[in-house]
C-alpha cells in the first residue's frame, strides 16, 4: 500500500511542478521503486542508510530515463524524492520545540537534516561517478583518435 502511495504522491508532484505529462507517469514509476527499495532497506539499516539507498537508486534510474526520454534529469529527480524527504522530522522538531521540549526537538532537527544530507549525498555521488565516467569515455575516444 505505501508503495502505491509513494507511486500517487509522486505523480501528484509531477503535476504540481508541470513535468510533461506524458513522463508524469513515468516519474511515478521511479518514485515507487525507489520508495520500495527504502522499504526493504529500512529494518536493517536505520532511515538515514535506506534514504541514501533509495536516493541513489532514484538518482540512477532518472538519469538513465533522462537520457531514453531526453527530458531533463530534474523533471525525474525533483518529484521522486518527494516520498524521502523528511516532513514528519521537520514536523516533529517544530512541535516538540513550540512545546517546549527542546531536547526532543534538538533529535528531530538532527534526523531532518541527517535524511536531507541523505538525499543530496545521493545525488551527489550518482551525478559524480557519472561526469566521471562520461569524462573517462571522452579521454579514451580522444585517445583511441589520437594513435591513428
Amino acid at each position: 500500500m505505501q508503495v502505491v502511495g509513494a507511486y500517487i504522491a509522486t505523480v501528484s508532484a509531477a503535476v504540481v511542478v508541470e513535468a510533461p505529462r506524458f513522463l508524469q507517469y513515468k516519474v511515478g514509476i521511479i518514485g515507487a521503486v525507489g520508495y520500495a527499495i527504502y522499504l526493504i532497506v529500512l529494518p536493517h539499516l536505520g532511515t538515514a542508510l535506506a534514504t541514501f539507498i533509495g536516493c541513489v537508486v532514484i538518482s540512477i534510474i532518472s538519469q538513465q530515463f533522462a537520457r531514453i526520454f531526453k527530458a531533463p534529469v530534474t523533471i525525474f529527480y525533483i518529484p521522486s524524492f518527494f516520498p524521502l524527504v523528511p516532513g514528519v522530522a521537520i514536523y516533529r522538531t517544530v512541535f516538540n520545540y513550540i512545546n517546549g521540549d527542546t531536547e526532543l526537538g534538538g533529535y528531530y532537527f538532527f534526523e531532518a537534516l541527517t535524511i536531507a544530507g541523505m538525499i543530496a549525498l545521493a545525488v551527489f555521488i550518482v551525478d559524480s561517478v557519472l561526469e566521471m565516467k562520461r569524462h573517462m569515455d571522452q579521454k579514451k575516444f580522444t585517445f583511441n583518435e589520437s594513435e591513428e
